[in-house]
Order: C-alpha cells, then structure tokens, then sequence
C-alpha cells in the first residue's frame, strides 16, 4: 500500500509540474504573437522588436546560475513556488506597460522572476523517479513546453484580437496566482530516489563540477540547439503575418501543427532514451540536429504556406528530439547533489542563446531590408554546433565514473 501510494504521488507531481510548464510557456511566449501589435503601438522596428523578445533571456540565462545553486540548496519546491509568484506579478506588470524602456525593464524582471524555475523543476524530477524513469518523465516535461507553445500562439493570437495584447498579460499572470496554490498543496518534497537519502551526503565541490567534460559539452549542444528553437519561435508569427500575408487567427491556427511534431519527437525521445539509447545519447542529438539544419534549409526557400509548415515541422521535430536528450542527460549521469548547479549551467547555454538569437535576426532582417532568408541562414549556421559537439561527447564509459565525484 505504501508503495502504491508513492507511486500516486510521483505522478502527481508530474502532473502538476505538467501543467506549470505549461503556463510558463504560455506566459513567456506569448510576448512573440503580442509584439506585432506591440512594435505597432510604440511604433518599433525589428531591431527594437527583437531586443524586446532576447532581453527576458538575458537576465534569464543569469538567472539560471544562480536558480540552480538555490535549488540545490533550499530545494526543489521551494524555488518553484518562488519562481511562478514572481513570473506572475511580472506577466501583469507587461500589461501595464507604457513604452519601449519599459517594455525592456519588465522583461529583464520578468527574467529574474522565471529563471529558477528550470532547473528546480528537474530537481524534482529527480527526488522523485529512479534514474531508470528519468528519460520519460523529463521528456514529459519538454512535451509540455511543446504543449505551451502550440497553445500559446493560439490562444494569444485569440485574445489579442478580441480583447488587446494588456488584457492577456493580466489573464495568463492571474492564472500564475491560481497555479501557486495548487503547487502549495501538491508539490511534496519526496526524496525517495536520491542516492544519498541512506547515505552521508558528499557535496561536489563547484571546481571540480566546472572540471566535467560534460558539463561543458551540455551547456554548448544546449546553446545551438536553442539558437534555432528561439530564433523560430520568435520571428516564425512575424514571418507568417508580414512575409506570408495570414492573419493572426490562422498563423496562431497553424502553429499548431509544428508543435504537435515536436511532441511526437519528445515522446519519442523519452522512450527511446530509456530503452535503447542508455551511452548512446550522442547519436540521438546528432540525428536531430542534422534533420533540423535540412529542414531549415528547405523552409527558407518554400514558396507555398504547406511547404513552409511542414518543414517547420521537421525542423521543429528535430530540435526537440535533440534538446530532450541534452535534457535529461544531466539525470541520468550527475550524482543527486549537483543535479540544480549543472542543469542551471547547461540552461544558461540555453537562455543566452535565447538573448542572442531574437536580437540577431531581428537585426540581420533590418539590415536586407526585411528579407528572411539570411536571418534562417545564420540559424543554419549554429545548428552545426550540437553536431560537432555531440562527436567528442562520451557517456558510455568515461561519464559514469568522472560524474560522481
């Protein structure tokens, strides 16, 4: 019966944390589908536009750091519950804003707010499924950030247009509030799965996790793979709208479709993480980021709505089967203790990319006067990375004894 009532538990809080990432995305997301009538009002160009969009990720990549260390050492649930009451109040505060500098300064806030939630979120995957479950119930987590991202451009192109982009900050930010409740109650600390829980627990000294191979290669694969994961997510609604001549409703329509092939790719992932690819992870990354970088390429030149969408799609598919590897990769091959420090690290790659790309395509847009074509050439570009990175990635033999120090 005991054991039973564990078992509930895990997915329980599986479940919630589900649902958390999922207004997460829908909160931080949704800024991509509001800033066309954003860059309107204030009068904007793609340049201001996409700072607007890589500011978040600035202080949010920082805030990583830090998230993960504060997780190690205050715990999993306590940082969530901290992180979406500050994300909320700063989801309301967008709402309220008045200009482009304040557009800035709240999303720098809004950074802060959200940036420990990643890596304690992993943390309490890890208090609470056996290493054996950890693929599957990370990638779980990564299929919910596909759900808030097919949901979020929807929903928000929805609500833009029958009520204004403010209203919809004040929405998704009161539903935060609703949200912390539940985690209150739901969220139980639950470390039956740490290896240290019989054991005297022995820290891993910050040096020495710097000194990890992998560490490293995680945080660079993290970085490229992203690059072309926020450099699409940003500019994609733009590119429909201005260049491809839709409406919001239908680009918000057809978004989905993209999304529901990154979750067919997450699902995917986790399983195969699990049962078929334990020290062979690298080949996964490989496979997706090669599939993303030739469907990249032939998106950039399609001339007709379905060809643009369907190898989105494949690029889309790709990057996520690649990016839930790299995910839960630091579950499977960190001891319990540095799990916090080293998925914020690797995350860090993550949100810096996200600082990076929006800004730079919006930039490269603005200097070939609108054209696209060579803003998706510099995501071509960086999808290199996790390719050449993931050759000199070894977890078969070297990381299992060079990770638990």
């Amino acid at each position: 019966m005991e054991k039973s009532n564990v078992s509930k538990q895990k997915y329980i809080i599986l479940g919630i944390l589900f649902f958390t990432w999922i207004v997460n995305y829908l909160d931080k997301l949704s800024m991509n589908v509001a800033i066309i009538p954003i860059a309107e009002e204030f009068q904007l160009n793609e340049t201001q536009a996409g700072l607007i969009i890589s500011v978040f990720f600035m202080s949010y990549a920082v805030m990583q750091l830090v998230g993960g260390f504060l997780s190690d050492k205050y715990g999993a649930r306590r940082m969530i519950l901290i992180s979406v009451v500050l994300w909320s109040i700063f989801t309301i505060m967008t709402g309220f804003a008045w200009s482009f500098i304040s557009l800035i300064a709240i999303r720098l806030l809004f950074g802060i707010g959200e940036g420990s939630f990643p890596a304690a979120s992993s943390l309490a995957i890890a208090d609470n499924f056996p290493k054996a479950e950890r693929g599957r119930a990370k990638s779980t987590l990564t299929a919910a950030t596909t759900v808030g991202s097919m949901i979020s451009a929807i929903v928000a192109a929805a609500l833009i247009t029958s009520i204004g982009w403010r209203n919809l900050f004040f929405i998704f930010g009161t539903l935060g509030f609703f949200l912390t409740i539940a985690l209150y109650f739901l969220l139980k600390p639950n470390v039956q799965y740490s290896e240290n829980t019989q054991t005297v627990k022995t820290k891993v000294p910050l040096k020495k996790l710097l000194k990890m191979p992998m560490l490293w290669q995680l945080m660079l694969m993290y970085f490229g793979v992203s690059i072309v994961n926020w450099g699409l997510t940003s500019w994609m609604p733009t590119y429909m709208v201005k260049v491809k001549h839709l409406d919001m409703v239908a680009m918000g329509a057809l978004s989905i479709i993209p999304a529901l092939a990154a979750l067919v790719a997450v699902v995917l992932t986790g399983w195969l993480i699990d049962k078929h690819a334990v020290g062979k992870e690298k080949y996964l990354i490989m496979v997706g980021a090669f599939i993303a970088g030739i469907s990249l390429f032939f998106m950039t030149y399609a001339s007709s709505i379905v060809m643009v969408v369907t190898f989105q799609s494949l690029t889309t598919a790709g990057c996520l089967f690649a990016t839930t590897t790299i995910l839960t990769l630091p579950l499977k091959y960190f001891s319990h203790d540095v799990i916090g420090t080293a998925t914020g690290f690797m995350y860090f790659g993550g949100q810096m990319a996200g600082a990076i790309s929006p800004s730079v395509m919006g930039f490269v847009i603005t200097l070939f006067n609108g054209s696209y074509s060579a803003a998706f050439l510099f995501l071509m570009v960086m999808i290199i990375i996790p390719i050449v990175t993931a050759i000199t990635l070894r977890t078969k033999n070297e990381a299992l004894t060079t990770i638990s120090i």
